[in-house]
């Protein structure tokens, strides 16, 4: 899992069919066949539209509580792979269901303007009462309490109710989300201009949706939208080069304010070799299997605004007794591996978020394969455990190829670069502040970096006749391949060894 070797992390970039559900492999098979599209992207979508359905109906449990079914998916492609094409087929019910929602509105609509222009009418005349029986000094109150009581039959105005938005800025997302639709799905096949806007620097407003629901957005100087109880879900696809930049310009945001690492992104141009549908891997499946796909998704969403009509709870989704042990056991697994040293070390933020999004995948695909059963089974749970797996990879991969190192890695890659020139472990401070990276040639830079990779133990500082050493003890450089490069005699290259070993305190 996470490893960096590069052969290791091409292979874990690559989806294996295999670990799918077979209820998932079913539609992803059929899809292929209708649309000649990836398997990556129609599991993306599939995923997507599935979590949207899911998330107003169901929560998950956790072991330190509930949280939510919904995802952030995001899928980076360029054109000519059908994006649009997988999106428009698996989203279609939605639409559907969308546009059933404004025909109402408008009927309703409608029938509000034309009460609304009689009550109007009517109170008007009441006006005019009120006014006469102030100049005639009669029957004040009976004429104010019969404008007030017309005041109180005012119609009340329809609520368009949205299920999908595909284009919004942070502050038309709060007013959607607080009038009338709090259940929503930011979905667009062409998402590069919403990446533009503030919606995607205003980052805390979208971890706040993905983890609590809630956004308080009190402000004198315009309307305020307090939301309470929301779900969002993202299913957002673009040309890669178009995420490349916005990481270029607020990747350190996104990463340090946490909101990269509620992400599920996947970069079709960083697999190596794409998913391949066995032959035998599940039996033909035809139209009817997209049929009974669209009545669950239909029926969880009318679910899902039923229950939040009648003030319900959410069904809660909970883990099998075999499941909750799995789940035990890769939990400690991921928490080993953002140890100091180990592969998720220094991307422990995604790391923390591993289970949380395996747990919401899992729910969202077991709600599928058995929608009036509310446990995940061991099975889906193994599937949910491969796909954020495979999701976190790509994260890793892109966050590495877009991110400006930091000056502990400038200095590592520099010294890993001249351990050979300097045939030695051990570099004369000064020498690195004088012929060393550019970056770090102010001495309290340079300290400072060297007390970080101290700390770290990648090197160890010290002083010997009055000259500041760095000694690399971090480096990759075997100190047998050293004596070689150096053409040191076998008999002699054991002071090569002992010259890497970390000196005595």
């Amino acid at each position: 899992m996470f490893k960096r070797t590069k052969s290791k992390q091409n292979r874990e970039l690559c989806l294996e069919f295999q670990t799918l559900p077979t209820f998932v492999q079913r539609l992803i098979r059929y899809i292929h066949y209708k649309t000649g599209a990836a398997v990556e992207l129609i599991l993306i979508v599939l995923l997507g539209v599935m979590a949207y359905a899911c998330q107003d109906k169901f929560d998950v449990q956790l072991k330190n509580g509930k949280t939510f079914t919904s995802l952030y998916l995001l899928f980076l492609a360029r054109s000519g792979s059908r994006k649009s094409t997988v999106f428009r087929l698996l989203m279609e019910e939605i639409y559907r269901l969308e546009k059933e929602l404004k025909d109402d509105f408008l009927l309703k609509e409608k029938v509000y303007e034309q009460k609304f222009a009689s009550w109007e009418v009517e109170l008007k005349e009441y006006k005019k009462q009120y006014s006469k029986a102030i100049r005639q000094k009669s029957g004040v109150t009976e004429a104010l309490e019969a404008q007030e009581e017309c005041h109180a039959r005012k119609p009340v105005a329809p609520i368009r109710k949205y299920l999908t938005k595909n284009d919004s800025t942070s502050e038309g997302l709060r007013k959607v989300l607080a009038q009338g639709s709090p259940s929503l799905m930011l979905g667009s096949d062409e998402a590069g201009g919403l990446f533009d806007g503030n919606l995607f620097r205003n980052t805390p407003v979208l971890n706040s949706l993905w983890g609590e629901g809630k956004i308080a957005d009190s402000r004198a100087s315009r309307d305020s939208y307090d939301v309470d109880d929301a779900r969002l879900s993202m299913l957002l696809m673009m040309q890669p080069g178009l995420f490349d930049y916005y990481l270029g310009k607020q990747g350190k945001i996104a990463k340090d304010s946490g909101w990269l690492a509620r992400l599920l992104p996947i970069d079709m141009e960083q697999i190596p070799e794409l998913c391949i549908i066995p032959d035998d891997a599940c039996s033909w499946s035809d139209e009817p299997e997209l049929e009974e796909f669209f009545s669950i998704l239909t029926k969880h969403l009318q679910d899902g605004m039923r229950r939040r009509g009648k003030n319900e709870e959410r069904i809660c989704i909970t883990l099998s007794e075999e499941a909750k042990t799995l789940w035990d056991k890769q939990s400690q697994r991921i928490r080993e591996l953002m140890k100091l040293g180990e592969d998720l070390h220094h991307y422990d933020d995604f790391g923390a978020r591993f289970m949380e999004h395996a747990s919401r995948i899992a729910a969202v695909m077991q709600m599928f394969i058995t929608p009036d059963l509310p446990i995940i089974t061991k099975e889906t749970l193994v599937s949910a455990f491969k796909i954020t797996e495979w999701c976190l990879n790509h994260l890793i991969v892109k966050i590495d190829a877009t991110r400006k190192p930091s000056d502990s890695e400038i200095l590592l890659f520099w010294l890993e670069e001249h351990v050979i020139s300097n045939q030695s472990y051990d570099f004369r401070r000064h020498s690195i502040r004088r012929d060393g990276p550019n970056c770090l040639r102010n001495i309290e830079r340079l300290i400072s970096v060297l007390k970080k990779l101290e700390s770290e133990r990648k090197v160890q500082l010290f002083k010997e006749g009055g000259v500041d050493y760095v000694k690399f003890i971090g480096s990759e450089m075997k100190p047998e391949n050293l004596a070689n490069v150096l053409k040191i005699p076998t008999l002699s290259s054991g002071s090569v060894a002992f010259n890497k070993l970390p000196r005595p305190e």
